[in-house]
Parts: structure tokens; C-alpha cells; sequence
């Protein structure tokens, strides 16, 4: 029977560093270990909260953590789910020499700045982690074509949250806006977001923070 501790290695950190080495090595050379791993500690720095609750070098700290259990514990101590990821992962070598590795790395690319997109592109699992609330709305309002228009789309989405408004849009209004300061040309914003969240364009993410800006202003101007 795991401990209350197992959820260290259920979900978190140790499991999202375990998950990119795993993807790495399925890749058969076409990923790199410390692309994957920049692309962690980019997204681990984001919002800024998250740096502050738990910074890359306690990740990396976690890692050696679990490589010295690794090496003092029975491997009934850890999760089933997580030894078996990591077995795929490591690919025969010593499960705690093997998360030394991505422990070192994460310290190295700690120490650098944050890879630019323009160098470093988000993949699939970096733009769903950064920006899951256009990935939900737009699932749910946008894709499937029951809207004619973005204004149409927005405007139903804004009708069906009604009234729990200051809870709600605040995150998918910050992530449209975020995301057209990081992305103002059409090409970038096509060749990082919406390859992997689509139909994001410029003027459906101006229609969300422009609707949900005139919606609370005129539909909460008093609370």
C-alpha cells in the first residue's frame, strides 16, 4: 500500500520530467532530451506563481531525491504506474543513475534564459499546458461549427457562464490577450498556436477579450 507521498509520483513534476524522456526515446531520435526539458522549465516559469511555489532547481532536487530511493528502497515503494514509465524510458540503464540525467540538464537549462519559440516551438502537450482555457473554449464554442463567426461563438459562450462571470473569464481573457503580445504577426501565431489550437486567429482572440471586456463592464459595472 503507497503512502499519502505516492501522489509525488502519480502526477507532478517527477511524473511530467519522466513523461518527456519517455517521449524522447519513442521519437527514435527525432525529439531531444534538453529541447523537451527547456520547453519544461518554460512552461514550469509560467505563470509566475509557479516558478515561486516549486522552482526548476527543487524539480531537479526531486529527481536525485527519488534516484537515492530508487537506489535504498524496495521498488514496492514507488507507484506501479511510475516504475513502469519509467522502465520504458530508461531503456535498460539503472533506474537511478537514469534520473540523474534529466536532473543535471534541468540545472543547466535553468541557468539559461527561456528558449524563444522562434528557436524552440512549443509542441502539442506546451500549448495545451499554456493556454487550456482557448484550447477548452474553443472546443466547446468555436470547432464544432455551430457558430457562424467568432462574435457569434463568444457571445454564446458569454450567455452560458452567465452570472458566474468574474470567476470564469478572467483566465481565457488573459490567455487571448497574452497570446496576442507574444504572437502579433499572423505567421508566428500560425506557426506556434494554431498548428496545435485551431482556428486561433488574431481577430477571434480580439473578439474574446473585447466581448468579455464590454460584457463586464456593462453586465457588472456594479458588483
Amino acid at each position: 500500500m503507497i503512502s499519502h507521498t505516492g501522489a509525488l509520483f502519480f502526477d507532478g513534476p517527477l511524473r511530467r520530467v519522466v513523461e518527456a524522456a519517455l517521449r524522447v526515446r519513442e521519437s527514435r531520435g527525432v525529439l531531444d532530451l534538453d529541447d523537451e526539458l527547456g520547453r519544461f522549465v518554460r512552461t514550469a516559469r509560467v505563470p509566475g506563481p509557479s516558478d515561486w511555489l516549486l522552482p526548476v532547481v527543487s524539480v531537479a532536487a526531486l529527481l536525485d531525491h527519488t534516484a537515492d530511493l530508487l537506489r535504498s528502497e524496495n521498488a514496492a515503494f514507488f507507484p506501479r504506474a511510475f516504475t513502469e514509465r519509467l522502465d520504458e524510458a530508461r531503456g535498460g540503464i539503472p533506474g537511478d543513475e537514469y534520473l540523474r540525467t534529466p536532473a543535471r540538464s534541468l540545472r543547466a537549462v535553468e541557468q539559461e534564459p527561456d528558449a524563444g519559440f522562434a528557436a524552440l516551438p512549443p509542441a502539442r502537450w506546451e500549448a495545451a499546458a499554456r493556454f487550456p482555457e482557448l484550447s477548452g473554449f474553443g472546443a466547446t464554442w468555436v470547432y464544432d461549427g455551430e457558430h457562424s463567426s467568432p462574435a457569434d461563438a463568444v457571445a454564446a459562450y458569454i450567455e452560458a457562464e452567465h452570472p458566474f462571470c468574474s470567476e470564469t473569464f478572467f483566465r481565457p481573457a488573459a490567455e487571448a490577450q497574452a497570446v496576442l503580445v507574444m504572437f502579433p504577426e499572423p505567421a508566428a501565431l500560425s506557426a506556434q498556436v494554431t498548428r496545435w489550437i485551431p482556428r486561433v486567429s488574431h481577430d477571434a482572440l480580439r473578439e474574446v477579450v473585447r466581448s468579455i471586456d464590454g460584457h463586464m463592464r456593462t453586465g457588472h459595472s456594479g458588483s
